[in-house]
């Protein structure tokens, strides 16, 4: 998968929504990191991944596309939801403001956070 992911981008292919959704959650974690920040922020409103299981820089890359994708929406209560799947690469400054929103969190979510955020 990683191969194929690879020449695709080589052959000047971009990894926009459709791209993302057929690499689904199960390859996303294969994305290097050159890859990773050529995704363009829209795409991810399009794209469904959720990146929980991927290493630490992978979730960072992807918690800071997703925030800029998405952040014409912070202000409204779907905004949560929204980044939800990508906030185990947020830092400590993000989720302070998160929590004055009154959020909802469940243990699954809160068990992918960076321990550097939480502390």
């Amino acid at each position: 998968a990683s191969a194929a992911i690879k020449r695709y981008v080589e052959l000047g292919n971009a990894l926009n929504a459709t791209a993302l959704d057929a690499i689904g959650t199960r390859y996303v974690c294969l994305l290097n990191a050159t890859q990773l920040r050529g995704i363009h922020p829209s795409s991810l409103k399009l794209a469904s991944l959720n990146p929980s299981a991927c290493a630490q820089e992978t979730k960072n890359i992807l918690y800071q596309k997703a925030k800029e994708a998405f952040s014409d929406q912070h202000h409204l209560p779907a905004y949560y939801e929204l980044i939800l799947p990508y906030l185990g690469g947020a830092p400590a400054a993000d989720l302070k403001v998160l929590s004055k929103d009154d959020v909802n969190m469940n243990m699954s979510t809160f068990v992918t956070l960076r321990r550097d955020s939480l502390m």
